[in-house]
């Protein structure tokens, strides 16, 4: 049995956790999300929490009421009971660089607990329209906070798409920086997967040319956005299938699996080499 971490989903409820594993084994890795986009607060904690194989990546809302701090704080008193892995920034949805000195107590929390910081990077869903808002977005700034804090991992959402070769540069530059694949096929309009990962390939394939495999295998993760089917975003088996298409099967554990276990160290709590929790 293929032992795979799906490291980007939207997994907000028992229903979509049912939905998304009826066919299917593994674990995955749920993006909380700020409530002004598809969030449903604490209530995720009841939802997913304590589900064996789901994992939690909290997230800060920049401009929220609640001070930056306070938040900490009550991610703080939850990490243990509901498996909390990392945290998201929502870059472009907000408008904030990934370098903001308002963010670095995010940056100093995840050093303390073992924590990730995971960005959203690059155009994403179909409502970051402005130029204003994709530069926001952009994955340049995480090269700095990732010199500064080079004891923590961060992870470039959707590759930072369309901007490839900055995510390439930004891994490939820092031994503390992942990426991931998700988001990338936004099927509103039912276009056949094999025309969508064609197009995708075709963009992605002159950017990854430029490297020599060795320099991006162990930094690039399989990861969906899957947020229910008739979503859009419902793809899964598409994203292992453009993997393979990019590379090559043989380097499968490491997309599927080992890379996640990397960029995340605070999944060896949970997962062993065993690959029992």
């Amino acid at each position: 049995m293929k032992k795979i971490i799906d490291c980007h989903t939207h997994l907000q409820s028992k229903k979509l956790v049912n939905e998304y594993f009826k066919h299917r084994t593994g674990y995955a890795i749920t993006m909380k999300a700020l409530d002004s986009l598809i969030g449903n607060g604490d209530k995720i904690y009841e939802e997913i929490g304590e589900i064996d194989n789901i994992f939690l990546c909290e997230c800060i809302d920049a401009f929220s009421k609640t001070s930056i701090e306070d938040q900490l704080k009550n991610i703080k008193k939850n990490l243990c009971k509901y498996k909390i892995i990392g945290i998201k920034i929502y870059l472009g949805y907000q408008p904030i660089f990934a370098d903001d000195e308002k963010l670095l107590p995010v940056y100093k929390f995840c050093e303390q607990n073992n924590l990730t910081a995971v960005f959203h990077c690059g155009v994403g869903a179909e409502n970051l329209h402005s130029e204003k808002q994709i530069n926001y977005s952009s994955c340049l700034p995480i090269a700095k906070i990732a010199k500064k804090f080079d004891k923590i991992n961060f992870i470039i959402s959707h590759f930072d798409y369309p901007n490839f070769n900055d995510c390439l540069k930004v891994i490939t530059e820092n031994k503390n920086v992942f990426t991931d694949i998700s988001g990338e096929y936004e099927n509103f309009n039912n276009i056949p997967y094999e025309n969508l990962i064609n197009d995708f390939v075709s963009k992605i394939k002159p950017a990854l040319n430029k490297y020599n495999i060795k320099d991006i295998i162990n930094k690039i993760m399989f990861g969906t956005d899957y947020f229910g089917i008739g979503s859009g975003f419902d793809a899964v088996e598409e994203y292992i299938t453009t993997l393979n298409v990019l590379f090559s099967k043989e380097y499968e554990d490491l997309f599927l699996f080992e890379n996640c276990l990397k960029a995340y160290p605070k999944l060896s709590n949970y997962i062993k080499i065993d690959n029992k929790i």
